[in-house]
């Protein structure tokens, strides 16, 4: 089952202002506050321009953690980019084992509706996954594949109301939502297959998490274990003692 599988990690190159600026600049609406804005521990705050680089420095060890844990476990995997001039500077981050997608789309559903029309010609079962956390457990991509084989399509939720994996066996154009990052995209992915009665699972036990704010960083390293993401952690570890966020 896995070795007709390819798991597609869609990723933005990790430059400063470009990958996580809500974690930069927090998310206001919810009342959180951003790394530019945390004194570190000499009392001083850090700043925008020094927070996008702790932000790129993060995500580029979330993807380096991501594609380490995928290797050899039967499937395929890929990075999904519409950044094809990086590919020489990608593979110093996904390794030689990775194959480079190149996308393009108008949007997110665009683009993932093209990654799904251009590999199932080529795979039983296509999962497409974000890369904002540093790890998965294998079981979820195993539990994926065992709904693939009874469902056309399986989605994994996120805790903010979007989803964070979504794998299809059979193609259907189902990305036609009214707004993507509006945290009702589960909801109105779920009512359109309902309505065309396509089959899926959505895997309720599962919910992944997006890293976005400080409260996340916090959660991440309470709840990961220390091989799990070790380069993550380590980062990590390193950012929240200087930044006095661990509790």
């Amino acid at each position: 089952m896995l070795s007709s599988t390819a798991l597609v990690l869609l990723a933005k190159y990790p430059e400063p202002q470009s990958v996580k600026t809500r974690l930069v600049n927090g998310t206001a609406d919810n009342g959180y506050t951003g790394l530019k804005d945390v004194p570190d521990a000499f009392g001083r705050v850090i700043g925008q321009e020094e927070a996008y680089r702790l932000a790129a420095d993060l995500y580029r060890a979330f993807l380096i953690d991501r594609f380490q844990q995928h290797q050899g476990h039967g499937y395929d995997v890929f990075l999904g980019t519409t950044q094809p001039e990086h590919q020489k500077a990608f593979r110093t981050i996904t390794g030689q084992h990775v194959h480079h997608h190149t996308v393009t789309g108008a949007n997110l559903g665009e683009m993932m509706y093209r990654i799904f029309e251009d590999l199932l010609t080529r795979y039983q079962y296509v999962i497409i996954s974000g890369s904002d956390f540093p790890y998965l457990d294998e079981a979820v991509i195993e539990q994926a594949c065992r709904a693939l084989s009874s469902h056309d399509i399986v989605l994994v939720p996120a805790y903010d109301g979007a989803y964070n994996m979504i794998g299809m066996r059979r193609l259907h154009n189902i990305f036609t939502i009214s707004r993507w990052s509006s945290g009702s995209e589960l909801q109105e992915t779920v009512a359109l297959l309902q309505n065309l009665r396509i089959t899926h699972a959505v895997l309720d036990d599962i919910k992944l998490l997006d890293i976005d704010t400080i409260e996340d960083l916090r959660l991440l390293m309470r709840d990961s274990q220390d091989n799990q993401a070790p380069t993550t952690r380590a980062l990590l570890a390193e950012l929240l003692e200087r930044l006095k966020l661990m509790d």
